[in-house]
């Protein structure tokens, strides 16, 4: 089975640093890629740090996938905005602690740091969503 990279950043993968293109504004999380995905330029960035909570714009609940993923299995596109500017940066992730049935579009949810999966036996952590403490149902 294909394996998705895990070489990922520890302030990325820990503290929501995502990667913003000095040419054009646009955010990259939690990669730093060399060609910037909106202009097309051989960016330069600048670091940002994105805020926890941020608004689900669109989601998909997985149903059928390979026997080694739990399903069901939401997947949500989140606006994150950025600490500094409040500007959103769009992320994605799974969801966890969260009824598939209760996301909806337009709700809040905030990145946990949780297990994401496992690569040769050891554990590779990462942000996954959830309803914040206290909304959940």
């Amino acid at each position: 089975m294909f394996e998705p990279p895990y070489t990922r950043t520890r302030a990325a993968n820990e503290r929501l640093r995502a990667h913003e293109c000095d040419a054009c504004g646009w955010v990259s999380f939690p990669e730093q890629p060399q060609f910037c995905k909106r202009c097309g330029v051989d960016a330069s960035w600048s670091e940002t740090r994105l805020h926890p909570r941020g608004t689900v714009r669109s989601y998909v609940v997985q149903q059928r996938l390979p026997e080694e993923f739990e399903t069901p299995l939401p997947l949500a596109v989140m606006d994150m905005p950025q600490e500094e500017s409040g500007e959103p940066a769009r992320v994605y992730g799974l969801f966890t602690e969260t009824n598939p049935a209760n996301i909806e579009i337009g709700m809040e949810a905030e990145g946990v740091f949780r297990r994401v999966f496992d690569v040769a036996g050891l554990p590779i952590h990462s942000f996954k969503f959830t309803r914040p403490r206290g909304d959940r149902l």
